[in-house]
């Protein structure tokens, strides 16, 4: 089969591949189509969760495909954001997770037993009661080692930065308020304060403070008496205070307050003076002086006498 050529408008033949070759300036014309690979049918899923190539997502034959295409890439962010922050539950990832944050932070192999099962047992009470799983198993984690006490003694800021090495993104101040209420829903039994344990503390500060000890023995026979009587009274007087006065309150606050209330008492029942002043008081146990006037006042009923300290003879 003959035609012309493109080139040099010459006589082309028919070589044996059937490709047509000018006879004049010897150009090979080919009536094989231009190569085009085949299409890329399905995208290998590598790393991440999802791509970030707008194009695998539009609709061409869609006038509106750009839309809807950004619509389905912000979903996928709000999923991708929702699983790296622990709002979707994966009991095995969280398992998982949980070993290896336990692991960093070196803690006992029952600390993480007892971890998991109140994580369980929390999920078993209330259905993910604050919209964050992440959040639930280092509340989870915390109340465990606060219950052990010194077996796994840890701190909330080492809690968050072990959660941030698994990319889990949770507040400092989030985790700390919400631990509060984890009374409700943890199934183990949380060890609480009473102000009784801090009112040897407390006397114990004031014994070794230098002028209080030369006001006692001013005013009093006995050193050891005194503060002995003082925190027997402290106690006595803890215990009278009614449920209601005492819950919400903080238990060294309460103790502080009535190490003072009982030496007021005793400055009475011996007719002396006060050995201890509100303001410097205050500075000594480290509370406010307001706070100290508030419970003598509320809890306890006590108005100290205005002259506080006996002047030297």
């Amino acid at each position: 089969m003959s035609g012309k050529c493109e080139e040099c408008s010459g006589r082309t033949t028919c070589d044996p591949l059937g490709n047509a070759v000018c006879l004049n300036c010897g150009l090979v014309q080919s009536d094989e189509p231009d190569y085009c690979p085949a299409p890329f049918l399905k995208k290998q899923r590598l790393g991440s969760l999802m791509s970030r190539k707008m194009h695998s997502l539009v609709d061409r034959a869609s006038p509106d495909g750009e839309a809807v295409a950004h619509s389905k890439y912000f979903r996928l962010c709000k999923l991708q954001e929702m699983v790296y922050s622990g709002a979707t539950f994966d009991p095995f990832r969280m398992h998982k997770d949980l070993d290896s944050i336990s692991e960093y932070l070196m803690l006992p192999s029952e600390v993480t037993e007892k971890a998991i099962e109140c994580f369980e047992g929390a999920i078993a009470r209330a259905r993910n009661p604050y919209n964050n799983y992440a959040l639930l198993m280092a509340i989870s984690l915390v109340v465990v080692c606060r219950n052990l006490g010194e077996v796994a003694p840890i701190r909330l800021t080492e809690v968050i930065e072990a959660f941030a090495r698994r990319n889990y993104r949770i507040s400092l101040r989030v985790l700390a308020k919400n631990l509060s209420f984890a009374a409700n829903i943890m199934p183990v039994q949380s060890k609480f304060r009473q102000p009784e344990e801090f009112v040897g503390k407390v006397v114990e500060r004031l014994r070794q403070i230098s002028y209080i000890r030369v006001r006692v023995s001013i005013s009093h026979p006995s050193l050891d008496r005194y503060f002995a009587e003082l925190e027997g009274t402290a106690k006595d007087l803890i215990s009278r205070i009614p449920p209601n006065r005492r819950s919400g309150k903080n238990p060294f606050l309460i103790a502080a307050s009535a190490v003072f209330a009982s030496s007021v008492l005793l400055a009475s029942r011996s007719n002396t003076e006060n050995v201890f002043t509100k303001s410097q008081y205050s500075k000594d146990v480290g509370i406010a002086e307001f706070t100290l006037r508030n419970h003598l006042s509320t809890i306890f009923n006590v108005k100290p006498a205005a002259c506080a300290c006996p002047s030297p003879a």
